[in-house]
Formats: structure tokens, C-alpha cells, sequence
């Protein structure tokens, strides 16, 4: 099929940014910059603005851009420091996902690895991104599992987050649980708290399975990734649950 003409990546990352500097909002920027510990250029635009945006953006180029388009507008968004433009570019390639193979992947590592550095921008494309790429290219498992292994905290927290959409649902079990074991020593509170996430996931679809496994590994698992995986635990079973996993 013939694509129809429709403003080219490059020029719509322009205009996209250049709208997020006029609409920028200093006071709340400095507001939601209390969700960070670390420093993070924001614009300060309202959620409701930013998907609003993207939606417009979506249905101006719907039947023009393809997944390689997506990534182009995606490559020009991340050169801009702010969190907002960069959430935004990993949102067009996850409207377009269905059509990716697992050469994506190299895209999306290289995302997490030089333009993200907050878990905010980890867990917006992660899920988003990999999670269905790993539901149609589940060959490309091995590789994001071996993430839990490198020296960037957000390959890292990528590799887990990617797994919580899939493990809510009871899928990819297996693979959550060797995630979430290769990183209990893992010293990042960050790291601590995604893996407790993933494991609370996990218990959504099989809870018999994830109290199993806290009683057999629960000594070497750090106690803030326990508390956050028993929260859906009744609180009786939480008391116990907390005693049972004390080293």
C-alpha cells in the first residue's frame, strides 16, 4: 500500500517541542521535580496536555508514518533534556510497536541507556515498548534478562519493568521470578522497589506461587522488595509473610 503524504519526523519533533516551550509551566516543573531524587529538566506540562498532543500527533500522521518513522521522530525527541519531549517519542514508537521485530530492541537499549535517567522516562517505555515486543518476539527474552547484569541502573530497572505488564497477566512467570532472583542483591533502593513490583504483579495471577517463593528465598531478599510484593496480601498474612522472610 501506497503511503499518503503526512509531515515528515524530523519537522514534527521540532513543532512538537517548540509547543512544549510555550506551553512550559516553571511552577510546576519545580513541583513534580519532588518525585525525583535526582535533578530532572521538566517543562512543567499537565498529563491531560501531553496525551492530548500525542493524540493529535497520532491521527495527523495515521496511514503516512510507519515504526521506522516513529523511531526517527523518537531519535529527534530525546535530544531534548526534559522529560516530557522524551516520554512523548517513546509513546509514538509504542502506537507503532505492532510493527516491530526484535531489532527494536537495539533501539530501545539504547534509549534506556542514554536518554532516560529517571525511573519516570524507564518505566514509560519499558512496559510500553518491550513488554508487547517480548509477547510477539519472545526470542529477545535472553537478551533483556541479561540487562539485570549491567552497570546502568536504568538497563537494569528496564529489564524488570518490562516484565510487569506481562507477569499481571500470568504470562512470562517463569521469566519474572529469574529476573526478580538475579537482582536481590542489588544495593539501588530503585532496583529494590521495581523488583518487589514485579513480584506483586506476579502474585496477582498465581498469589500461592509468589508466597512459595518469598518463604524459599525471603532471607536474601532485600526487606523494602518483600513489603512491596506482599501489599496485596491480607494483613494478617503480611505480619507472617514479613516473619517468615526475616534473615
Amino acid at each position: 500500500m501506497a503511503r499518503t503524504s503526512g509531515i515528515p519526523p524530523r519537522r514534527a519533533a521540532e513543532e512538537m517541542i517548540a509547543t512544549m516551550r510555550r506551553r512550559a509551566d516553571p511552577g510546576r516543573a519545580a513541583s513534580d521535580q519532588r518525585y525525583f531524587k535526582e535533578p530532572v529538566e521538566l517543562y512543567g506540562l499537565s498529563t491531560p496536555v501531553a496525551r492530548k498532543m500525542l493524540k493529535d500527533l497520532l491521527g495527523q500522521v495515521k496511514g503516512s508514518w510507519t515504526l521506522r518513522d516513529a523511531v526517527t521522530f523518537c531519535n529527534a525527541m530525546v535530544r531534548d533534556p526534559h522529560l516530557e519531549p522524551r516520554g512523548m517519542g517513546f509513546q509514538a514508537v509504542a502506537a507503532f510497536v505492532g510493527e516491530a521485530g526484535p531489532e527494536l530492541v537495539k533501539d530501545v537499549r539504547r534509549w534506556l541507556e542514554r536518554s532516560c535517567g529517571n525511573w519516570a522516562l524507564v518505566d514509560n517505555l519499558a512496559p510500553s515498548v518491550l513488554a508487547p515486543l517480548v509477547e510477539e518476539h519472545p526470542d529477545v527474552i535472553p537478551e533483556i534478562v541479561a540487562w539485570t547484569r549491567s552497570p546502568s541502573l536504568w538497563l537494569r530497572r528496564g529489564a524488570v519493568v518490562t516484565f510487569v505488564p506481562l507477569a499481571r497477566h500470568g504470562q512470562c512467570l517463569d521469566t519474572a521470578y529469574d529476573v526478580a532472583s538475579r537482582l536481590f542483591e542489588d544495593r539501588e533502593d530503585l532496583m529494590r522497589k521495581a523488583v518487589g513490583w514485579l513480584l506483586r504483579e506476579a502474585g496477582k495471577s498465581d498469589m500461592p506461587r509468589l508466597e512459595r517463593f518469598l518463604r524459599a528465598e525471603g532471607p536474601k531478599i532485600p526487606r523494602t522488595t518483600v513489603r512491596y510484593a506482599i501489599e496485596r496480601f491480607p494483613r494478617d498474612e503480611r505480619k507472617r509473610l514479613l516473619e517468615a522472610t526475616r534473615s
